[in-house]
């Protein structure tokens, strides 16, 4: 998927008013193309499953303009290759979750807010009545314990969970991993930065910390238009505003082609993707990808005294691309586990400081809706703190971290505070009469 087949919507788009429906004639453009690319190739699996007498399973996953195909034998394959449309026959590739670097014991739910939330200024922000309320926040990870006391309050329950590999009507999370970054996103008690904000998720990585290409791909899809838990009824003006991405490629390969098709349609359709970089410092040019694409936040971890944690993975990019973008609190990170509904622990990695971005996100978004990536990136960056931070005297990309941005620690570590307040024309919220939810 290209932007030259993505701007086939533009027509459609330029027609229409609505959020939902700008994002409805980005899916249909989507479905309508592959319907077109892989009719050949169907048609083939038809006749030979007839006629070589084979089980073939296949499913279209329009995001990506790919074709799943389970039970395939090497005759059907030679057969398939002879379609002009077939660009590629391959196994999947793998992703992985950017797993904790360390992690504390179980603990309590913290007494104040987290010194994360804190740090980037997020209360600030609060008190002007900025909470993350209107924002939907989307999670492709391991899935989220929705009854835990700090998320049960603001699961966005229609089409609100999709388990590519299962079949829960309800999120749940066999890991923790996810139920973690959600919480620091926007969960409730002090843990996270827009605990006003909804959240809704997706399984794209199962309970060993693998994330198959199918899966994730199929969670980028859900994203983009959520369905319900059986993949039916889609709804695309249901579309999170921001999607929280704590994985990346298990081979490492640098600028991996899965993912491309899937972030150039939710940047189409305006939906913010943001990505962890990695926990493969401090060597240079560990970041994963897709973190590493240049249409993409990608987020490195920073500590409590603002130095860079050593776990962060450094750029460049490929191509030198600076990367990553910008950085955000991720060592000894206290949020929810999926562990029991009051359960909490402190985790450190660029998993934990991804979400910190995402929340940010979805404050400003709170603040301006309709702020455009291109605002969020430019107040993210040029507000970010920089004179607190130290320098690790390494220089990666041939840019010395002294001097920013650099490839260590980006832009800076954001301040969603001073961000709000560099983005054009901010709204004033609604009068309310309550607090946070936190």
């Amino acid at each position: 998927i290209t932007d030259d087949v993505l701007s086939a919507a533009d027509a459609k788009i330029e027609s229409v008013s609505t959020r939902g429906a700008k994002i409805e004639a980005i899916y249909d453009t989507l479905v309508d193309y592959a319907s077109r690319q892989q009719a050949g190739a169907l048609d083939i699996i038809a006749q030979a499953s007839h006629e070589l007498k084979v089980i073939v399973s296949a499913k279209t996953l329009a995001v990506a303009n790919i074709l799943v195909l389970e039970g395939a034998t090497p005759a059907l394959l030679d057969r398939l290759a002879t379609d002009a449309n077939v660009q590629t026959i391959r196994h999947q590739y793998n992703g992985k979750l950017v797993a904790p670097h360390t992690a504390a014991s179980e603990g309590s739910a913290p007494a104040a807010t987290e010194w994360g939330v804190n740090k980037i200024a997020a209360p600030s922000l609060w008190e002007k009545g900025f909470t993350g309320k209107g924002v939907v926040v989307g999670g492709i990870d391991t899935g989220v314990l929705y009854t835990h006391e700090a998320l049960k309050g603001n699961w966005r329950s229609e089409n609100g969970f999709f388990q590519p590999v299962g079949n829960s009507q309800f999120p749940v999370d066999g890991h923790g991993h996810g139920s973690h970054t959600m919480g620091t996103s926007v969960g409730a008690g002090g843990i996270g930065v827009a605990p006003d904000a909804k959240w809704i998720a997706c399984q794209g990585c199962l309970p060993d910390g693998s994330c198959p290409e199918v899966v994730l791909v199929a969670c980028a899809q859900y994203m983009l238009c959520p369905h319900d838990y059986q993949g039916k009824n889609p709804k695309c003006e249901l579309a999170p505003h921001v999607i929280n991405n704590s994985w990346g490629d298990d081979n490492e390969i640098p600028d991996v082609p899965y993912y491309k098709g899937p972030v150039a349609a939710w940047r189409k359709a305006g939906i913010i993707p943001v990505f962890a970089n990695a926990n493969s410092g401090p060597k240079c040019g560990t970041v994963l990808s897709p973190g590493d694409y240049p249409n993409v936040i990608g987020v490195g971890a920073t500590t409590s005294t603002d130095a860079l944690a050593g776990f962060s993975s450094r750029g460049p990019g490929p191509k030198n691309v600076l990367k990553p973008d910008v950085s955000a609190p991720g060592q000894s990170v206290r949020s929810a586990t999926a562990a029991g509904n009051s359960s909490y622990a402190s985790w450190s990695g660029t998993s934990m400081a991804t979400p910190h971005v995402v929340g940010a996100v979805a404050l400003l978004i709170s603040s301006k809706p309709t702020i455009t990536y291109d605002e969020i990136y430019a107040a993210l960056t040029k507000t970010a703190e920089t004179s607190t931070l130290t320098p690790t005297n390494q220089t990666c990309g041939g840019l010395d971290d002294s001097k920013y941005p650099n490839n260590n620690y980006g832009y800076g570590r954001i301040n969603v505070f001073k961000a709000a307040s560099a983005t054009p024309s901010p709204s004033t919220p609604s009068p309310t009469t309550t607090k946070p939810s936190c």
